[in-house]
């Protein structure tokens, strides 16, 4: 009897050590979708679109691929900017020298976080969730 609390113990303390070892805001990816408005080439005129982007977090953290693109089209962009995290919030930009803030993420629930970046003179913000991969 013993041995079984002794095992269970061992068992319970290495699964609240991986826990806090690997956050949960940590996921490799994250995605989500958000409204945009498009102006068609042929007509001129002004459509409401959703956009989808999703972030794909390198293994050691250091930096993320950003993917966007509009649901029923062909076309994506990806880019690949440079991390730079805390607890709670993380910050995306080209690298070292650049002090622009791209994009600016913080984690809002478990799971999910508010992501914010301007296009122009447009700011976006999108609810992103944490793509749990299933092994």
């Amino acid at each position: 009897m013993k041995r079984i609390m002794t095992i269970l113990a061992a068992l319970a303390c290495l699964c609240a050590c991986k826990k806090h070892e690997h956050p949960h805001w940590l996921h490799d990816t994250w995605s989500g979708t958000y409204d945009i408005i498009l102006t068609n080439n042929d007509t001129g005129e002004s459509e409401a679109h959703v956009a989808e982007i999703t972030l794909t977090f390198s293994d050691d953290r250091s930096e993320c691929v950003v993917e966007k693109g509009i649901q029923g089209l062909m076309a994506v962009t990806r880019k690949t900017y440079k991390i730079y995290m805390n607890e709670n919030v993380f910050i995306l930009n080209e690298g070292i020298y650049d002090s622009r803030i791209l994009y600016s993420g913080e984690l809002t629930d478990e799971g999910r976080l508010t992501l914010t970046w301007y296009t122009g003179a447009e700011v976006f913000s999108a609810e992103l969730v944490a793509q749990i991969r299933t092994r």
